[in-house]
C-alpha cells in the first residue's frame, strides 16, 4: 500500500476505504490470514483505532458498498480505492465473483470506467507476479 496517497485522504475517506475492505474480506465467505493482516495494516496506516475498526468489521455484511464508494469524489482517491480493492481481492490468488462485483459496483459508483478497472486489475496482477518472481529469484520463497 502506497503511503503517499494515504496522507491525502480525509478521516471519513479512510473509514470508507476500511468499510469496503471489510466487505471485500467477507465477500468470498473465507477470511484468509493475509486478508486479516491486510485489515490490521490498514488500521495502523490509516490511524484508525481498534474501537472504531471492530464495529465496522462486524457490520461488513450490511455495508452498502456503492453508496459508501460514491462519497469518494476525488478521482485519484477513487482510483486508489479500486487498486487497493483489486490487491485485496487477488491476494489469496482466487478472485471470487462476489469480490469482482464489489470492485465493479464501487468503481462505477465513483464513475471509474470499466476499461480502467480492467487496466488497474491487470497492473495489480502483474505486480503480484513480479513480486513473487523476485522472491523466488532471491531464494526468499519456494514458490
Amino acid at each position: 500500500m502506497d503511503e503517499d496517497y494515504i496522507k491525502t485522504l480525509s478521516y471519513d475517506e479512510k473509514i470508507i476505504f476500511l468499510k469496503l475492505f471489510c466487505k471485500m474480506v467477507k465477500a468470498d465467505g473465507v477470511i484468509d490470514s493475509d486478508e486479516i493482516e491486510f485489515l490490521k495494516m490498514v488500521g495502523v496506516r490509516f490511524g484508525i483505532d481498534n474501537s472504531t475498526m471492530v464495529p465496522i468489521i462486524k457490520a461488513a455484511d450490511s455495508i452498502d458498498g456503492p453508496t459508501e464508494a460514491a462519497k469518494i469524489t476525488n478521482r485519484q482517491h477513487a482510483l486508489q480505492l479500486v487498486k487497493e480493492l483489486c490487491v485485496l481481492a487477488n491476494i489469496d490468488e482466487d478472485l471470487h465473483d462476489n469480490e469482482l462485483d464489489i470492485i465493479i459496483d464501487a468503481a462505477r459508483a465513483m464513475n471509474i470506467e470499466d476499461d480502467r478497472i480492467i487496466l488497474i486489475n491487470r497492473w495489480v496482477l502483474d505486480s503480484l507476479i513480479l513480486s513473487r518472481t523476485g522472491r523466488i529469484i532471491m531464494e526468499q520463497d519456494n514458490g
